[in-house]
């Protein structure tokens, strides 16, 4: 899961950019970047780490400097494991760069591609040197940087149709934006219009800092040109596109202010929690948020089941982290205590229920347990606003093995007695996701519940069915 941006402005872009992958720095923090271009040539500035890190106060000027132009791109970075999940994919920063007939061109990646070694091996038959060997976005690169065709836009709508797996891509060529989403609208791309400016994002939120207005969602498998005169070309490239959009961008990813697949992102997870609380209620003296994971889910559980909402885990400011989106050399249990203290004077001998948005490794949750009962909580109960995570994603979020999933293999009660050692755990039923979210069970991509996805399986993925 990454996030991606893209503009073209009556005013220098470079600013707007790093504008624009700040707001979607909830969709990665492992790194960033921005491609620029003046019409002739593009200028890039990316790197590991925070937007306000690689783009900080010191160098930023310097930086904007460089990076002079009215058309660019951006990405915020959360890398993947392969489609095997045996080898960790190397932090290739983004947007990637490339060469179509002499011309620089940059893109930006959001999702994951599987069975592309024909395609690299290709790439490599025909010249290609590759500078990533587990790169799925230089792939795609390679295969543009290849093309016979002398036409940008033709080369492009040729090689999409060979590309499986899940892609939103927004690309810089020459004094043009494009933004590109896969046949079946896995990843969320969408379009913007402000005074100056024409926009793509992965969500909506990243339109509000710039004065930009919404517009719609790029459809599953369209291409969308902007350039100099706004809009300039909308089409499909493929003749059967559907939608089959990613249920987690719902429960995790997406920010909440966001709108995606025609619905707020705010009010399913309000929908989804008054849900869970008719499905699975709480004798509790309190509900209490794991911050900022339970957050918007623990008002509306609160207010169903008419039990108060205390404040009794207290996350230190200055730790922005998202816990899940950290390298797996983590040591994730230890990073809570850093992140995460427990208040003995709200919790100390109460009934507290903890809410979650979900529950994937369950190597997070049992520490927050453990620290609520070392400081004296009678009971803790958990409520879980996913259903349960019992098979791998190879569609862009970093699920690649079904080993690690906890509920792959244990069952809800022996989850939370065995591994969380909760009171009671509980989580929100598969149906109750689907009518949270208003789609039609068919729009929605839930392989990561049911393990029957969208596009065709890795060839070498030998899925087992949970216990």
């Amino acid at each position: 899961m990454c996030g991606i941006f893209g503009i073209v402005s009556n005013e220098k872009a470079a600013q707007k950019i790093v504008l624009g992958i700040y707001d979607l720095q909830h969709r990665g923090e492992q790194g960033a970047g921005i491609a620029v271009s003046d019409g002739k040539q593009i200028k890039e500035h990316k790197g590991p780490g925070l937007v306000t890190e690689i783009f900080n106060e010191k160098e930023r000027e310097g930086i904007f400097q460089k990076c002079a132009g009215n058309f660019g791109i951006g990405h915020t970075l959360y890398s993947t494991i392969g489609k095997t999940g045996e080898e960790k994919q190397p932090k290739t920063y983004q947007p990637l760069m490339g060469k179509f007939r002499g011309q620089s061109f940059a893109l930006a990646h959001n999702g994951n591609l599987v069975d592309y070694e024909p395609l690299k091996k290709e790439a490599k038959e025909k010249g290609y040197t590759f500078q990533s060997e587990a790169s799925d976005t230089e792939v795609i690169v390679s295969l543009i940087s290849t093309s016979d065709e002398k036409d940008f836009i033709t080369a492009l709508r040729k090689i999409l149709p060979r590309l499986k797996g899940a892609f939103a891509l927004t690309i810089l060529y020459k004094d043009k934006v494009i933004g590109v989403r896969d046949r079946c609208g896995i990843r969320p791309l969408c379009l913007g219009q402000g005074n100056s400016s024409f926009i793509l994002a992965s969500e909506s939120c990243a339109f509000f800092t710039l004065g930009a207005n919404f517009l719609n969602e790029v459809d599953p498998g369209e291409i969308v040109v902007l350039g100099k005169a706004g809009i300039e070309k909308r089409f499909l490239w493929t003749s059967n596109p559907t939608l089959n959009f990613c249920m987690f961008e719902y429960v995790y990813f997406a920010r909440p202010d966001s709108k995606i697949a025609g619905q707020s992102v705010y009010f399913y997870r309000k929908h989804s929690a008054e849900i869970l609380a008719q499905e699975s209620p709480v004798e509790a003296d309190m509900i209490m948020p794991v911050p900022e994971s339970g957050r918007i889910y623990d008002n509306a559980y609160s207010w169903i089941l008419k039990i108060p909402i205390e404040e009794g885990l207290f996350k230190n400011r200055y730790f922005s982290m998202k816990t899940f989106l950290t390298s797996r050399e983590t040591d994730k249990r230890f990073l809570q205590r850093i992140k995460l203290h427990p208040l003995r004077e709200v919790v100390h001998e109460k009934r507290v229920c903890i809410t979650e948005d979900s529950l994937i490794r369950a190597n997070v949750l049992p520490e927050v347990v453990a620290m609520l009962r070392e400081k004296g909580a009678k009971e803790v109960h958990v409520r879980i606003f996913s259903a349960p995570i019992r098979y791998p994603c190879f569609l862009g979020i970093d699920l690649a093995s079904q080993v690690e999933l906890v509920a792959a293999s244990l069952n809800e009660e022996e989850i939370g007695k065995k591994v969380v050692q909760a009171d009671s755990l509980h989580y929100i039923s598969l149906e109750g996701m689907i009518k949270a979210s208003g789609m039609a069970r068919e729009r929605l991509c839930l392989g990561c519940f049911t393990g029957e996805y969208p596009v065709e399986l890795p060839k070498n993925w030998n899925l087992r069915p949970p216990s």
